[in-house]
């Protein structure tokens, strides 16, 4: 087995397990969304803003993955590498974002707790 298909083995495999991870346990596959709190003054325009940069940040990754993946294909089949290295990263970035947009509440919570 060449290294090649080792590693498509192994991607192959991550993808399957957080798969049956996610369909297995729901609660692992949702974002927290807590309820805005407008007790500030311009509260409710923070709020707003933050619900943009949300589904912004959301839509960007989703673009990155899409992006990603049309130009990997287009690069595989059309015997290009570089293109299809450029895609490769495309896709690992929209991975990137999708897990820091997904997280950014756990992670501001966690720094304002630790101070």
């Amino acid at each position: 087995m060449s290294v090649g298909q080792r590693a498509r083995l192994l991607v192959g495999v991550a993808v399957g397990v957080t798969a049956l991870t996610m369909m297995s346990s729901p609660a692992l596959a949702q974002v927290p969304d807590p309820a805005p709190d407008a007790s500030l003054p311009g509260g409710a325009l923070i709020t707003q803003v933050l619900g943009w940069l949300k589904y912004a940040s959301i839509a960007a990754a989703v673009a990155g993955l899409l992006i990603g993946g049309i130009t990997t294909g287009v690069g595989h089949f059309g015997s290009s590498y570089s293109a299809s290295s450029a895609g490769r990263k495309w896709v690992l970035g929209g991975i990137g974002a999708a897990m820091i947009a997904g997280l950014a509440h756990t992670i501001a919570t966690t720094v304002y707790n630790a101070t």
